[in-house]
């Protein structure tokens, strides 16, 4: 057997197994990786950016340490930013994450996770019929508008003081911000294409998996976004009223005793978990969504 000879400008480096065959992997085809990352994210657009929020947080920080410093504001109720950061330290490495953080989290992605299966399936359905819509949408949007916050005592009566309490309350809130995202984007279908596929015979189950569903999937994402970080909000209100365990009841006990820089510190802790799991959301969106670019209002 006579093995082809590599070219001394490109080495192979490994063999990737593709199928049926493989394919050497070339040093050429690191090297453009890197370059298409770099192009990617080392920008200078995504330069400035970044050193523009580096440069607010830090003047934002440092009007706020001296206000502090000098009786401009008062510190008892404001905090200082240098305590705060100490709190937050001891708050990662203590029990208010291992513990409370952990019990709303949970919670809240638990909810979360219940109403959007229930509320993208529900407008699914109901999306198939214009009746069934007509007859259900004044209900929605009444138990829609309903304050959450003055429901909460009635939840917590009804199901506990506990996981299941808290739960209940986040997936009542993301079950109507799902619902109506996705029937946003079953709305945004176009309808030429749909009389164009019924014209050359697509069948009604056709109809619904080749333009409904990827229609509806980029409301569907930021359904999923906004839910998430609405029954955060309301797993926290329903632990400050009652509850065991959790970021809500940590929050109630520091400003009862005006602990206002541990109730800062949690408060961070509170918005870096929503921000870092909106953000895995996210993430994901970008991987499914490649085909398609989508502009996300963010409220």
């Amino acid at each position: 057997m006579v093995e082809k000879m590599q070219k001394p400008d490109q080495p192979v480096l490994s063999t990737i197994s593709r199928g049926r065959g493989s394919r050497p992997v070339r040093q050429g085809d690191y090297v453009s990786l890197i370059r298409r990352l770099r192009t990617q994210f080392f920008t200078c657009e995504n330069a400035i950016t970044l050193l523009g929020r580096i440069g607010l947080l830090l003047t934002v920080g440092l009007a706020w340490q001296l206000a502090g410093a000098y009786q401009i504001i008062n510190p008892v109720f404001c905090g200082i930013p240098s305590r705060i950061i100490i709190e937050f330290i001891n708050a990662i490495t203590g029990p208010i994450f291992s513990v409370d953080a952990a019990s709303t989290v949970s919670a809240a992605i638990v909810g979360a996770a219940a109403a959007s299966v229930l509320g993208i399936s529900a407008a699914f359905v109901l999306a198939q019929s214009k009746t069934w819509r007509r007859i259900f949408d004044p209900y929605f949007t009444l138990l829609n508008g309903l304050p959450r916050v003055a429901l909460a005592p009635l939840f917590l009566l009804l199901f506990g003081i506990g996981f299941t309490g808290k739960s209940t309350l986040a997936a009542s809130i993301t079950f109507f911000v799902t619902f109506y995202n996705t029937m946003a984007g079953v709305d945004s279908v176009d309808a030429d294409h749909l009389v164009l596929a019924k014209a050359l015979g697509a069948s009604r189950l056709q109809l619904f998996l080749k333009f409904v569903v990827p229609s509806a999937v980029p409301s569907i994402f930021a359904g999923l976004q906004l839910g998430f970080v609405y029954g955060m909000l309301g797993t926290v209100a329903s632990e400050m009223i009652a509850g065991q365990a959790g970021l809500g009841v940590v929050l109630t006990r520091q400003a009862a005793l005006f602990q206002m820089n541990t109730y800062y510190a949690t408060l961070l802790l509170l918005g870096i978990m929503t921000t870092a799991i909106s953000g895995i959301l996210e993430l994901v969106r970008v991987r499914i969504l490649r085909w398609q670019r989508v502009q996300m209002i963010k409220v």
